[in-house]
């Protein structure tokens, strides 16, 4: 059969007869509403692939200024200075910054994060001569001049001895924040609260739920992650203490007299400064000392310069008791400086 005898049977065959208007209509609007369907459908989708591909550029865009930032603003202003890095100290800047090595000296912006590794220990040097002490494994975040957060770790805080300090500073913790009035202090995490001991001063510790609690030299606080706190006396001085020694800033010696240098030693030792006699006061504050005490934690420091001067001095139950140096007898470590008593 070829295409001629086909169309012969088709008009053979006539009209084709309509489908009744009814079902005629139905048809059309069932293919149109399917139709509309499609359309709708291929709309949001090209609406979900633009909404996609805008969020990828906002995020693009952010990650861009991120980094770009500190090309376009400068460096950030500098709020700490490193002033003692001793072992492994790093450092890290922002959330997604890698971590690297830093050394004293250096200054530290607002959000960078300090850590020290399990042998290494560090002190910050804050706005109005506020001293932090790093412990081992400890780790701060610096809101600010005037807040550090700790995450891990102990810190040391040395406001100075004056009654009021010079520029506040809050530390803040995972249970409250403390806040300090011409103080020395530690404040250490525990894995069930925080551990409070005030040496110097008063602090004051505000919970996370607004309570405030106060806190004078000699006590310690331990706050639990409930928020119950626990009050109890801590000595001054002594072993549990010697980790700060080890984290101690060196002083510039030269033509200082001894008697402010044995009072810098003894608020160090958390000691008090017991002369035998008015005129060997007289002696100390009248005797400049010279040299570098660089290096040397406060009681070498006191064992090397006294051996350079007539005067001894023996760290007795929190006290230096300072007498007159018998020329009959060499100084030494062991003659001139005894440990504090545990």
């Amino acid at each position: 059969m070829n295409d001629a005898d086909i169309e012969q049977v088709l008009r053979s065959a006539g009209p084709r007869e309509k489908p009744p208007v009814a079902i005629e209509r139905a048809v059309h609007d069932s293919l149109r509403a399917e139709w509309r369907a499609l359309v709708a459908e291929g709309q949001r989708q090209r609406r979900r692939r633009m909404g996609f591909a805008l969020a990828a550029g906002i995020l693009a865009a952010a990650v861009g200024v991120w980094v770009a930032a500190p090309r376009m603003t400068g460096p950030a202003d500098v709020v700490a200075t490193l002033a003692l890095a001793s072992g492994e100290v790093r450092v890290r800047s922002g959330w997604f910054g890698g971590w690297r090595a830093i050394a004293g000296g250096q200054g530290l912006a607002s959000g960078q994060t300090l850590q020290t590794g399990s042998a290494g220990r560090g002190v910050l040097t804050l706005p109005g001569g506020v001293s932090a002490r790093m412990d081992h494994d400890t780790r701060v975040l610096l809101a600010g001049g005037d807040e550090v957060v700790l995450e891990r770790g102990a810190l040391y805080v040395d406001a100075g001895p004056g009654p009021t300090p010079e520029a506040p500073l809050d530390v803040v913790t995972p249970a409250g924040s403390l806040r300090h009035v011409g103080t020395q202090y530690e404040v250490r995490l525990l894995d069930a609260g925080v551990r409070l001991r005030v040496r110097e001063g008063r602090v004051e510790w505000q919970a996370k739920d607004g309570a405030i609690e106060h806190s004078g030299a000699g006590e310690q606080l331990t706050i639990s992650n409930d928020g119950s706190v626990e009050r109890s006396a801590t000595p001054l001085y002594g072993e549990s203490w010697d980790w700060i020694a080890g984290a101690t800033p060196a002083i510039d010696i030269e033509g200082l007299p001894l008697a402010e240098f044995l009072s810098w030693a003894a608020r160090e030792l958390g000691c008090e400064v017991d002369y035998a006699t008015a005129g060997i006061e007289s002696e100390a504050a009248a005797i400049v000392v010279h040299g570098s005490i660089s290096g040397l934690t406060p009681l070498q420091a006191l064992d090397a310069v006294l051996a350079t001067t007539s005067v001894r001095a023996q760290v007795v139950e929190g006290r230096i008791v300072v007498g007159v140096q018998d020329p009959a007898v060499q100084p030494s470590v062991s003659n001139s400086i005894a440990k504090p008593a545990t």
